[in-house]
């Protein structure tokens, strides 16, 4: 038991070997301080560099949510045009006795029209202009 306390006052003495305890220790800690900040303050082509992965980063995730948005919609487009197909005598029938004797060929005209002016609609709203 005697060595004990010496075993303990030596590891306490190696714990603490490197403990600044001088005069002054709070502002060599503030100098320390400031000078980790200014190191930290990057250059400013350090920031441009940062600030151009971020946008290439967030480029990257709009681009490749545009491709999801468009396969989504085709796929849909596909699966309406299937649907259309499989059920095309039927849809021509109802659309006939609901418009009153219109044709087939008069049908698709109309349907046509109304998808590219909703196409057009979209196109404007987005600032997109083809004419």
């Amino acid at each position: 038991m005697s060595d004990e306390p010496d075993g303990l006052e030596r590891r306490l003495r190696q714990l603490h070997a490197g403990l600044d305890a001088r005069p002054g220790f709070e502002q060599r800690v503030m100098a320390r301080v400031a000078a980790l900040r200014a190191a930290q303050g990057a250059p400013r082509a350090d920031l441009r560099a940062q600030f151009e992965r971020r946008r290439e980063r967030a480029r990257r995730a709009l681009r490749r949510e545009a491709w999801l948005q468009g396969a989504t919609l085709a796929g849909i487009g596909i699966a309406a045009a299937a649907v259309a197909w499989e059920f095309a005598p039927a849809l021509v029938a109802h659309a006939a006795a609901a418009s009153g004797g219109l044709q087939p060929a008069s049908l698709a005209g109309v349907t046509l029209l109304g998808l590219a002016a909703a196409v057009g609609w979209l196109l404007r709203r987005n600032g997109i202009r083809i004419i």
